[in-house]
C-alpha cells in the first residue's frame, strides 16, 4: 500500500524538478545573446560590426519576450468561471493546445532566426577565407545562426502564447454559444 503513494511523490518530486528547470532555461537565451553582445565591443567581436544594431534589437527582443513569457500575461486566469458556464470543471483541453502552439512556433521561429541571421552574415565565413582564418569565419558564422535561432525560438514562442490566448478565448465563447443554444 505505501508503494503507490511513494511513486506518487516521486512524480511530483520529478514534475517540481522539471518545472525549476524550465523556468531557469528561460534565461539560457538572454544570457548567450548577452554574452556576444559583450563580446561585439571588444577585438574578439563574433559578428560584423554592421551587425551591432541587429543585435541590439535581437537582445531587446529576447529580454521581453522572456518576460513576457515568465510573467503569466496572456494566460486565461480565469479558466474556472468560464469552465463552470460550460457546466464542467475539468481544463484538460486547452492547456496541451496552447502549449503545443506555444512549442511550434518557438520550433519555426528558431528555425526562421536562424536561417535570416546566418544568410545576413554569411560573408564572415568568406572574410574568413580571405584573411586565412576559416575557423574563425566559420565560428563567427555559427555564433550568428545560433543568436538568431534563440532570438527567433523565443519570439515564436510569444507569437504562439498570443495565438493560444487568442484561440483559447474566441473557442470558449463558441462553446459558451453552442452549450447555450442546445439547453
Amino acid at each position: 500500500m505505501g508503494t503507490p503513494i511513494a511513486a506518487g511523490d516521486d512524480d511530483e518530486q520529478q514534475q517540481v524538478a522539471v518545472s525549476r528547470a524550465a523556468r531557469y532555461a528561460l534565461y539560457v537565451p538572454v544570457a548567450i545573446v548577452t554574452c556576444v553582445l559583450v563580446l561585439q565591443t571588444t577585438k574578439q567581436a563574433l559578428l560584423p560590426r554592421t551587425q551591432t544594431r541587429v543585435l541590439w534589437a535581437a537582445e531587446l527582443a529576447t529580454i521581453v519576450g522572456v518576460v513576457i513569457l515568465r510573467s503569466g500575461w496572456l494566460r486565461d486566469n480565469r479558466w474556472r468561471d468560464a469552465q463552470q458556464q460550460l457546466g464542467t470543471l475539468a481544463n484538460n483541453f486547452y492547456e496541451p493546445r496552447r502549449e503545443a502552439l506555444i512549442n511550434g512556433t518557438a520550433v519555426g521561429g528558431g528555425v526562421l532566426g536562424g536561417l535570416w541571421w546566418a544568410t545576413a552574415t554569411w560573408s564572415v565565413v568568406l572574410n574568413g577565407v580571405r584573411r586565412g582564418v576559416v575557423t574563425r569565419g566559420l565560428l563567427d558564422f555559427e555564433v550568428a545562426a545560433v543568436v538568431g535561432a534563440l532570438t527567433g525560438g523565443v519570439a515564436g514562442a510569444v507569437l504562439g502564447l498570443a495565438v493560444g490566448h487568442w484561440w483559447e478565448t474566441r473557442h470558449r465563447k463558441h462553446r459558451l454559444a453552442r452549450h447555450a443554444s442546445h439547453a
